[in-house]
């Protein structure tokens, strides 16, 4: 029973760094940012990259997270700020889906198409904790996701501009009016979106086959994810993470006959009795 709770908390704490960065940028730019798992998936290619050329993983690891914060303030500055200019949110959303092609078409060039084995940061024999059996690689990624999710705090609540980040996700034109500089928050939220699916992608990447794809599962559990704790709350991702990997794993074992469409059937349900999630706010309805 522990080992299958904890083993879905260590898949559940990757569901959570990639809804994260879904909602961060949902909340704040009113994006549903599709290219969110493609990015770690092309990130966790350069830290392949790195890894065979003898770079050691923390360097890789701090490395390909720099990558990301750097992609994903030029992608802001370069191409979604001109674009939110010129064409509705459904347009920007059509950008992020564009985007998933053209990271899983570069890496398919780059890197190749064939599935690729992504060595473990830590390995050894599995670790007994309180009666359950652990990977070393399950207990990073936990410990990872945990050490993420508590700086992403300390800079949302006690920072100025993760203050003025969720302001600016209350209500943005109010924010405008008190001077806050939008346009660096954008930046700020592409940037921190796109350095958490770094970690993400390297995270996951040891326990699939690293190949153009293989994030797609991983995104669309991170949806679902969110859909579960509040598309609007970054807590709400973290906690809807955590609690989809347990459940998960849980209805795999007693009920294995519903394990492939029990994300879905979960979703559907939510949405009818709980549509805001755990803990997302109701948005206000124009008449």
């Amino acid at each position: 029973m522990w080992t299958l709770v904890f083993r879905g908390l260590a898949t559940g704490s990757i569901y959570s760094l990639t809804a994260m960065g879904i909602v961060l940028v949902l909340s704040t730019t009113n994006v549903m940012n599709f290219a969110q798992g493609d990015m770690g998936m092309f990130l966790a290619f350069i830290a392949f990259a790195l890894l065979m050329r003898h770079v050691s993983y923390p360097v890789a690891i701090v490395a390909v997270v720099l990558v990301g914060l750097l992609l994903g303030a030029l992608l802001e500055r370069g191409l979604m700020a001109k674009v939110r200019k010129t064409t509705s949110y459904l347009g920007m959303l059509i950008v992020t889906l564009a985007l998933t092609m053209i990271l899983e078409g570069l890496a398919g060039y780059f890197f190749g198409t064939t599935p690729l084995l992504f060595p473990p940061a830590l390995q050894g024999d599995p670790v007994h904790v309180l009666g359950a059996i652990l990977d070393r690689q399950d207990l990073l990624s936990l410990a990872v996701a945990g050490v993420v999710v508590f700086v992403l705090f300390v800079v949302l609540y006690r920072t100025k501009i993760g203050i003025a980040s969720r302001s600016l996700a209350e209500d943005e034109y109010a924010a405008k009016l008190l001077g806050i500089p939008v346009r660096s928050i954008y930046v700020f939220i592409w940037a921190t979106s796109f350095g958490l699916a770094g970690l993400a992608g390297i995270m996951v990447a040891p326990k699939l086959s690293l190949e153009p794809g293989f994030m797609i599962v991983i995104q669309l559990k991170a949806f679902i994810a969110a859909v579960l704790g509040g598309m609007n709350s970054v807590v709400g991702a973290v906690v809807g993470g955590l609690l989809l990997g347990v459940m998960e794993n849980l209805v795999a074992y007693y009920v294995p006959q519903i394990k492939d469409s029990f994300s879905l059937i979960l979703v559907v349900v939510v949405l009818l009795f709980l549509p805001e999630g755990l803990f997302g706010r109701r948005a206000a309805r124009g008449a």
